[in-house]
């Protein structure tokens, strides 16, 4: 598979949206890179505190990022990044299944264009009082509620031709 192709593509889809699945639960994400890190192609993503796919990542050594096509499923990337995998079995509540991991790493998200599996290699926590400008922490900060940022390598991507439901 061309490498370019699907990170410009995931790139940029991030803005409107991607599933980090952990344990079956998936999160929409709009932030993220990839790019070479240790001699290894990686995958970095954050995510809040608060989430409860934070509390899933900290017990998983792996993560899978699954991306649809541009302006497909907005409104499960809408449900999955307002509502709490704690309260609703997402899955289920935007009818979708879960695609087996070929590589190792979490279960993808039916319907995507691309599964990219991680390891992950890092976690740390995000430190505000490191951000250069203050606008960051006004905007993105403002409530306390920072991000773990977790690097993982890139164990293989899968593509698929549809993004239709497989049912």
């Amino acid at each position: 598979m061309d490498t370019l192709k699907w990170i410009d593509e995931t790139t940029a889809q991030l803005p409107e949206g991607a599933f980090l699945m952990v344990k079956g639960n998936p999160m929409t994400i709009g932030w993220g890179q990839f790019g070479i890190l240790w001699r290894t192609l990686c995958a970095t993503v954050y995510v809040r505190h608060s989430r409860y796919t934070h509390e899933l990542l900290e017990d998983c050594d792996t993560f899978t990022i699954s991306v649809p096509d541009p302006g497909a499923m907005k409104q499960e990337l809408a449900f999955c990044g307002t509502k709490s995998g704690r309260d609703f079995d997402k899955c289920k509540e935007i009818n979708r299944s879960l695609v087996p991991a070929v590589y190792g790493a979490q279960d993808g998200l039916e319907g995507c264009r691309y599964q990219i599996e991680c390891k992950i290699l890092h976690r740390s926590e995000l430190d505000i009082s490191l951000l250069e400008d203050p606008a960051i922490i006004d905007r993105h900060y403002r409530s306390g509620d920072t991000h773990t940022m977790y690097i993982g390598q890139v164990l293989g991507v899968t593509e698929f031709s549809s993004c239709k439901k497989s049912h």
